[in-house]
């Protein structure tokens, strides 16, 4: 059970990032009237923040627009994917009352404005990505009937959402990941495997679909496609689409460890390594610190350190990530979207025990000749 709800709950991860985007929320008397794009501009400019890294910036821009705009949802949605945007990449939970106390109120503006305007389909689009967003809170709660019953709201909305705005591209992008992951999950399902190929072709269609022709998810849609292509082994395309992104964020920490674990894919262990000391390095340094992601880091890195066959290196690595474990809180940290922590710890002190153990036949040989 708790490993499907960690399925479902990366479903939701994924989709809120693209939540932010309430920028195209109508104010709450235009239902006929030309949409008010006056905070389009002020709203860009958090979406170019934050996705730049730049946290105190992009929550001051929010904070703006809420003020300007106390009755829309694009303030508050705004604030809140800051947040999650921080708090995924760098896996900690430093703002998770803020986080929930916002989304709350995303979720009341939104059910407002639907109430004003039942026919807009970016509403139920923003409110399918809020209902997606508090499933993952009540799941980490240990709420579970209140994380199934939100969780069954979203594909709900999303449909709605594209039913009623056909042309509004970036919904396609919430609808093509549920569909997505649905299908994924189904393949373990024989009698479901026509359907899961069926919901997997569609879902990565409409996700493409937004990476074209969306006005504001583009980069939210690229970061989707990466992890689907990751999820199907299709290496060479997750690795065309993070050299996009990397090209424009090459400080992002959630793009470097993808980018990393495609190269170890790919089998190419140098650009591995050298993409995880700059994630490792980057990790140190910010002021938002997760133990447990630096010690995933430095397993990669001595992963990569094993298979070029550096055995010294592959063991400083790992005794110096085995050394950090006892200062692990997860009170304050996340586990990475991949793996459990608790797996990666496992891993970690096998390959330790691997190399020790090679360190002593080469110790027996030494001794014989």
């Amino acid at each position: 059970m708790e490993r499907n709800l960690t399925c479902a709950a990366r479903v939701f991860m994924v989709v809120a990032t693209g939540y932010v985007l309430l920028f195209v929320v109508n104010r709450a008397a235009a239902q006929k009237a030309k949409l008010d794009t006056s905070y389009y501009p002020l709203f860009e400019k958090t979406l170019k923040k934050y996705h730049n890294e730049e946290y105190d910036e992009a929550i001051q821009l929010a904070k703006m627009l809420q003020e300007e705009y106390p009755d829309l949802p694009v303030g508050p949605f705004s604030h809140m994917a800051v947040y999650q945007t921080l708090m995924r990449n760098y896996r900690v939970r430093t703002y998770e009352a803020q986080f929930d106390s916002l989304l709350d109120l995303s979720i009341k503006l939104t059910q407002k404005a639907i109430k004003k305007n039942k026919k807009d389909g970016r509403n139920y689009f923003h409110l399918g990505c809020a209902y997606g967003s508090r499933s993952i809170f009540y799941a980490k709660r240990g709420q579970w009937l209140a994380s199934f019953k939100d969780g069954s709201r979203v594909l709900t909305n999303f449909k709605k959402a594209v039913a009623y705005s056909p042309d509004f591209y970036d919904a396609y992008y919430g609808l093509g990941l549920y569909k997505y992951w649905l299908g994924a999950k189904a393949k373990f399902l024989l009698r479901f495997l026509a359907f899961s190929k069926n919901q997997k072709r569609e879902g990565i269609k409409q996700i493409r679909m937004t990476a074209e022709k969306g006005r504001f998810l583009k980069v939210d849609a690229l970061y989707g496609l990466t992890t689907i292509y990751m999820n199907e082994g299709d290496y060479e395309k997750a690795f065309e689409l993070t050299n996009q992104l990397y090209a424009i964020y090459p400080k992002n920490p959630s793009l470097l460890y993808k980018r990393g674990m495609i190269y170890q894919a790919l089998e190419r262990w140098s650009d591995a390594l050298h993409t995880f000391e700059n994630l490792y390095d980057l990790l140190k340094s910010t002021k938002h610190q997760s133990i447990s992601y630096q010690i995933d880091c430095l397993y990669q890195m001595a992963k990569c350190q094993y298979h070029s066959k550096n055995y010294l290196e592959t063991q400083r690595h790992c005794q110096v990530a085995i050394a950090l474990e006892k200062n692990c809180d997860f009170s304050n940290e996340l586990n990475g979207p991949l793996e459990k922590f608790s797996d990666i710890q496992k891993q970690l002190h096998k390959l330790n025990k691997q190399v020790e153990a090679l360190e002593l036949v080469q110790l027996t040989k030494k001794s014989n000749e």
